[in-house]
């Protein structure tokens, strides 16, 4: 198969879809088959980059500071905004810590609520927006409900696709590998700015649409390998059908080995 200059998907006549995909991923090439990627031309009312800071990760957590940056289907900023938000409940010593948000900061600040629907007058009430964030199952949960029909697409998880070898998927080490000027400092505004650039450097990077990035976090991948357990190394779709199973029904419905499994013809539960 001849190399394009430029990864992008094309006309194939050969392949019933109507395009092929290739793309560069640890030197080799794959088609759109392989990847078992689904061609969508999804349109969205708004793009929208979120991040919020939290009371901790104990079970009940609420946001403390919230902050989205909105651009356009040719990844150019429109807008951005940040708030400190109430919780309405203590902020675990170990989250202040980290991002340094107190609660005597946060006590005459709008709940998320009132920051979303009153202050920013509901703006996603009748909206289908795109939801991006890195680690999105985190934030994405807290974000969806404000908006009329939302999907997420996980910067995290295209660190994945594009960088397997990376030593972590963490914000500021995908950042440095990509030579993101911006970094992250686990506050709202800062984390959703490197968010963005990444998002950028990988659609530059690699010629894609936001289209084909959605379409390509989606994926499956036919090298990607489980990162723990008793199977950590295997590939997922080399995996047990029982050990899918018990993933599929133990792990977040959004985790990135659930939604590889379920895209996974063999192992489609």
């Amino acid at each position: 198969m001849q190399q394009p200059e430029n990864p992008r998907f094309k006309d194939s006549s050969d392949d019933k879809s109507g395009f092929e995909l290739i793309l560069v991923r640890n030197h080799r090439w794959y088609t759109i088959l392989e990847l078992g990627v689904v061609i969508k031309n999804s349109t969205f009312d708004n793009y929208i980059v979120v991040d919020f800071e939290t009371t901790g990760l104990a079970p009940g957590y609420r946001p403390v500071e919230i902050a989205w940056l909105e651009f356009d289907e040719n990844f150019r900023e429109i807008y951005s905004v940040e708030s400190l938000i109430n919780p309405q409940m203590p902020i675990e010593h170990g989250a202040e810590k980290v991002h340094g948000i107190s609660d005597a900061m946060v006590k005459d600040a709008p709940t998320l609520d009132d920051f979303i629907t009153v202050q920013h007058a509901d703006k996603f009430r009748n909206s289908n927006v795109l939801v991006v964030a890195h680690n999105a199952k985190f934030d994405y949960p807290m974000f969806a409900p404000y908006c009329a029909q939302a999907t997420q697409l996980c910067t995290m998880n295209l660190g994945r696709k594009f960088y397997p070898a990376a030593p972590s998927y963490k914000l500021g080490v995908l950042a440095k590998i990509c030579g993101v000027q911006k970094v992250p400092t686990h506050r709202a505004l800062d984390d959703v700015e490197t968010s963005f650039a990444l998002l950028q450097h990988f659609a530059t990077a690699n010629s894609l649409s936001i289209n084909e990035l959605i379409e390509l976090e989606q994926a499956v991948d036919p090298n990607a390998v489980m990162p723990f357990g008793k199977h950590k190394g295997t590939k997922i779709v080399d995996l047990p059908k029982d050990y899918a199973i018990w993933l599929i029904s133990t792990l977040d419905k959004d985790d990135w080995v659930v939604r590889q499994l379920r895209n996974t013809p063999d192992l489609y539960i």
